[in-house]
C-alpha cells in the first residue's frame, strides 16, 4: 500500500519536473529576453579619464549584450564631442576606437547644450555620432531609460 501511494505521487512530480526542466532549457535567459534602454552618463573627461573610459567600456559591453545605449555627456565631458580634442590612449585602451566602434554599432552620444555652450562648442565641430541636445531630448531620454549609470 505504501509503495503504491508513493509511486502514485512520485510519477506526477517527476513529470512536472521534467516539463519544467524542458521549458527552462528552451526559454531564453532573462538577459536575452529583455531589451534594455540604458543611459550611461559621463560628466568628466580631462580631469578623470579613467571614469570616462569605464563609462565607454560599459556602454560598449551593454550594447554588445543587446541593450539600446545612449551616452549622455555633460560638464567637462562635452569636450569628448569636439573633433579638436584628442581622445586619449589610457593604459591599454584606445578611446578613439571605442567611440568609433560604439557609434558604428548604433550607439549615440547626446551632448548637453548648456555645458557645450559654456565650453564654447557647437555641433559643427562634433565627431560623428555626437548630437547637441537640450531639455526637450534629455528629459524623455532619462524618463524612458530602464537603467541609468553615472560615471
Amino acid at each position: 500500500m505504501i509503495r503504491s501511494t508513493t509511486s502514485r505521487h512520485i510519477a506526477p512530480a517527476l513529470a512536472v519536473l521534467a516539463t519544467l526542466f524542458a521549458v527552462l532549457l528552451a526559454a531564453p535567459s532573462e538577459l536575452e529576453a529583455q531589451e534594455k534602454n540604458v543611459v550611461v552618463h559621463i560628466g568628466s573627461y580631462n580631469e578623470d579619464v579613467q571614469s570616462a573610459l569605464m563609462g565607454l567600456n560599459l556602454a560598449s559591453r551593454l550594447q554588445d549584450a543587446g541593450a539600446t545605449v545612449t551616452v549622455y555627456l555633460d560638464r567637462n565631458a562635452v569636450r569628448m564631442a569636439e573633433t579638436r580634442q584628442p581622445l586619449f590612449q589610457y593604459a591599454d585602451s584606445d578611446l578613439e576606437a571605442i567611440v568609433r566602434d560604439f557609434v558604428a554599432g548604433g550607439g549615440r552620444f547626446l551632448v548637453c547644450g548648456h555645458c557645450a555652450g559654456l565650453a564654447g562648442l557647437d555641433e559643427a565641430g562634433f565627431r560623428e555620432g555626437f548630437v547637441l541636445t537640450g531639455p526637450e531630448q534629455t528629459v524623455p531620454m532619462f524618463m524612458e531609460a530602464d537603467i541609468v549609470i553615472s560615471f
